[in-house]
C-alpha cells in the first residue's frame, strides 16, 4: 500500500512543471489587491497565496503573480464551469448593484430577472441577497410556472409557535418538531440559557409539516426489571437516553421526578437490560486489517465531493487586513493548511485518472455562526461532504441531509456528537483513544499498575471500568507518591506496565525517578493515556521517558516513515513550506474519502468494512448508537535512540 502511495507522490512531484504551463501571469496594476485579483479570475485569494507565497506580505504595482488556469479545481459552483448551457446561475448582490446593472452584466432583460425570482424582488435588491440570473432566451416565464406546479406544496406561514409546558426542554421540543437544537436556539436567541414556562417558542416553517407526520408517543408502564443509577457530573438527559437506548418518553416514565431537571447525585431508574455504561466506558475498537483501496478502484462512474471550509473570505477587505489575519489568526491558518493538504489529495486523484468533480465552498463559520443552512440546498447531488469544521455545524448539515443519505464527514472534532446515520466522525474521540491504550495493555499479559493523581477521579473510574485487572498505587494524604507503595506492586516475572495519569510535574518527576531506580531489577514500561504538555517541560528529563520507553496512544502516526518524508518533500515543492499536522490531515482525510468513493461497493459499505491508512492517519469506522466513528488509533513509544516508534 505505502509503495503505491509513494509512487503517486513521485508522479505528483514530477508533474509539477507540466502543470506550470496551465498557469497565467498577471501584472499587478495600481490599486489592485489579492482579493480583487481573485474575483477577476473567479478563484479564491488562497489559490493566489499558494502559488505566490510572498504575496502574503503584500503585492506591489508592476510585479507578476501566477494565476491558476483552466485545469484548476473549481472553487465556484461546478455548474458554472460546464461547457453546456444551464437554466440559470446564482448571483450574490453586491453594494451599489441594481437590476439595470445586472441586466447589462449578464446580457438578460430586467423583466426576465424579475420573472425568475418571483416575489423575492418585491422589496428591491438587498445586499448579500442571492438571486437567480436566467440565461437569455431560456423561457424563464414557462420555467418558473413549471417549477411552481412541480412543487405542489401547500402554503404555510413563515413561522408558527409552541407554548412551553412543564417538563419540556429545548432539546425535547426540537426533537418533537424534527428541528435541530441549533436552529431552535437561533430562532429564539432570548432563551439561550433559560426556558420559561408559557414562553412562545418560534419554530421553523418546515417544522409544521414534520409535526403532522409525528405519531404521539403513548407512555406505557415499564414492566421490566430496573437498576438504580446515580447521576454523575456533566451527565445530561441526552447522554443518558442515548447511552441506555431509551426514548425520552421511556426515561420519564421511569423517572417522573427528572422532568424538573437532572441534578448531580440524583438516583434514577434505568432498565437492567439496557447495559448501563460506566462513565467514559468504551466499546472495543474495530480490529480490521488495513485494506489497499488503491488496488480496487472503479473508474467507470463520476463522483462528486464537496469541501466546506471556514475561509470567511468576507473578513478580508484589504491586503492589510489579510496580512494581519495571517499573522494572528490561528484558525484561519489551520483552515489554509487543511485546504493545502486537500488540494494535494485532489491532485493525486487526477494523477490516478479518477473522474472526480469537486466543489469547494466557504462555510463562513465560527463556534456560534455558519452559512451551513444556506449551502445545504446546493449539496443535494454530492456523493460525500467533508466539513464543516465545528461539530455543531456538522450536526446541523448531517440532520438536513439525513433523508437523502448523503455522507457528511466531520474532519477535525474529537467531541462525540449527536448521532445521525449519515454522519462520520473521522477523528477518534478522547475516550476511544484512551480506550485503545487499555485494549493494547490487555493484550500484553503484563502486570498493570496505575499511578493516578487524586485530582483525576474520572480517570480512575475509566481505568476501573475498562481495565479491572489494574492495581492502583497508594498516595499520601497530600496527593504525592509513596515510592515504597509503588515498588511493592512490581513483579519480576512479567513486564510491569505503569500507567501514569497526572498533569503535575512533581508527580511525573517523582514517579519516573522511582521507576528508573528499579529498572535494573524489574522490566518496566511507562504508560500514559494522554500525552500532556507537561511531558515537554524542562523539569521532566527526556532521558527518563526514553529510558522507560513511554507508551502513549495517538490519532496520528508520529513516527518517521518513508511515506511521510516523501509527502513532506512533495508538499514543500508545491507550497514552499513543510506540512504541519493540519495539512497532512487535509490530505489524508480527503484522499481516503476519494478512494472510498471509487470502490465497487457503496460508500457506507466501504466505510463499515474496510480499514485504511494514509500518510499519518488511520481510518477504521464502526457503526454505534446510530452514527459512525473512526477507531483508528496508533500505539507509539519513545525509544532510547530519541525517536518515536510504533509499538508491536
Amino acid at each position: 500500500m505505502k509503495y503505491i502511495v509513494i509512487f503517486i507522490f513521485s508522479l505528483a512531484l514530477l508533474s509539477t512543471p507540466a502543470y506550470a504551463q496551465d498557469y497565467k501571469k498577471h501584472k499587478v496594476e495600481k490599486g489592485e489587491t489579492v482579493v480583487s485579483i481573485a474575483k477577476k479570475y473567479k478563484i479564491t485569494p488562497y489559490d493566489i497565496y499558494r502559488l505566490n507565497p510572498d504575496s502574503k506580505n503584500g503585492i506591489k504595482e508592476n510585479t507578476f503573480l501566477l494565476i491558476p488556469g483552466a485545469t484548476k479545481v473549481p472553487v465556484s459552483t461546478p455548474e458554472k464551469e460546464k461547457t453546456t448551457k444551464v437554466a440559470n446561475t446564482i448571483h450574490e448582490v453586491q453594494p451599489k448593484e441594481t437590476l439595470f446593472s445586472l441586466s447589462k452584466k449578464y446580457d438578460v432583460s430586467i423583466e426576465d430577472i424579475k420573472k425568475a425570482n418571483g416575489t423575492v424582488l418585491e422589496n428591491g435588491l438587498q445586499i448579500g441577497q442571492k438571486i437567480i440570473i436566467p440565461i437569455k432566451g431560456s423561457g424563464v416565464a414557462a420555467q418558473v410556472k413549471a417549477e411552481k406546479k412541480a412543487e405542489k406544496k401547500p402554503t404555510y406561514p413563515s413561522y408558527f409557535y409552541h407554548v412551553v409546558e412543564a417538563g419540556e426542554t429545548k432539546y425535547s421540543i426540537a426533537k418533537q418538531y424534527g428541528m435541530t437544537l441549533q436552529l431552535l436556539e437561533e430562532l429564539n436567541p432570548e432563551v439561550k440559557d433559560t426556558l420559561p414556562l408559557g414562553f412562545k417558542l418560534k419554530l421553523d416553517k418546515n417544522a409544521l409539516l414534520k409535526k403532522e407526520d409525528i405519531q404521539p408517543v403513548t407512555e406505557q408502564p415499564v414492566k421490566e426489571a430496573y437498576v438504580e443509577y446515580t447521576v454523575k457530573a456533566k451527565e445530561t438527559l441526552y447522554s443518558l437516553t442515548r447511552d441506555n437506548n431509551l426514548t425520552e418518553a421511556e426515561f420519564f416514565a421511569l423517572n417522573p421526578q427528572a422532568k424538573e431537571g437532572l441534578q448531580e447525585g440524583m438516583v434514577i431508574k434505568l432498565p437492567a437490560s439496557s447495559g448501563i455504561l460506566s462513565p467514559g466506558a468504551v466499546v472495543n475498537t474495530a480490529d480490521k486489517p488495513v485494506t489497499n483501496l488503491l488496488a480496487s478502484l472503479k473508474k467507470s462512474e463520476q463522483r462528486q465531493i464537496a469541501l466546506l471550509l471556514p475561509f470567511n473570505i468576507a473578513r478580508i477587505e484589504s491586503d492589510t487586513v489579510r496580512s494581519k489575519l495571517l499573522r494572528s489568526d490561528k484558525f484561519l491558518n489551520m483552515t489554509l493548511d487543511f485546504y493545502a493538504g486537500a488540494l494535494m489529495a485532489i491532485d493525486s486523484a487526477r494523477v490516478l485518472g479518477l473522474p472526480l468533480k469537486v466543489k469547494i465552498l466557504d462555510s463562513k463559520e465560527s463556534r456560534t455562526t455558519s452559512d451551513v443552512s444556506a449551502l445545504a440546498s446546493g449539496l443535494s447531488g454530492m456523493d460525500a461532504i467533508i466539513g464543516p469544521f465545528f461539530p455543531g455545524n456538522v450536526e446541523t448539515l448531517a440532520a438536513m441531509l439525513s433523508s437523502k443519505n448523503i455522507p457528511v464527514i466531520s474532519p477535525l472534532s474529537k467531541e462525540e456528537a449527536r448521532a445521525y446515520p449519515n454522519m462520520f466522525q473521522s477523528v477518534p474521540t478522547s475516550d476511544r483513544t484512551r480506550g485503545a491504550m487499555l485494549e493494547y495493555l490487555k493484550s500484553k499479559n503484563g502486570n498493570i499498575i496505575a499511578m493516578v493523581d487524586a485530582k483525576k477521579a474520572s480517570s480512575k473510574q475509566f481505568i476501573q471500568a475498562n481495565l479491572p485487572i489494574a492495581k492502583f498505587a497508594p498516595l499520601n494524604a497530600d496527593g504525592t507518591i509513596i515510592p515504597d507503595g509503588l515498588k511493592a506492586l512490581l513483579v519480576k516475572d512479567k513486564v510491569n506496565y505503569v500507567i501514569l495519569e497526572t498533569e503535575r510535574i512533581g508527580m511525573m518527576a517523582g514517579t519516573t525517578k522511582t521507576l528508573m531506580d528499579e529498572l535494573g531489577e524489574y522490566q518496566i514500561q511507562l504508560v500514559v493515556l494522554e500525552r500532556y504538555d507537561a511531558f515537554d517541560n524542562d523539569e521532566m528529563p527526556v532521558s527518563r521517558l526514553t529510558g522507560l520507553k513511554m507508551l502513549y496512544p495517538s490519532v496520528t502516526n508520529d513516527s518517521n516513515t518513508q511515506q511521510s518524508e516523501l509527502f513532506g518533500k512533495v508538499f514543500k515543492e508545491k507550497n514552499n513550506i513543510m506540512p504541519n499536522q493540519y495539512a497532512t490531515r487535509g490530505f489524508d482525510l480527503t484522499f481516503d474519502t476519494i478512494l472510498r468513493l471509487f470502490q465497487a461497493e457503496s460508500f457506507k459499505e466501504v466505510m463499515a468494512v474496510n480499514a485504511s491508512e494514509q500518510v499519518e492517519n488511520k481510518f477504521a469506522y464502526i457503526t454505534e448508537k446510530g452514527s459512525n466513528y473512526n477507531t483508528g488509533v496508533y500505539i507509539l513509544y519513545y525509544d532510547e535512540d530519541l525517536t518515536i516508534k510504533l509499538a508491536e
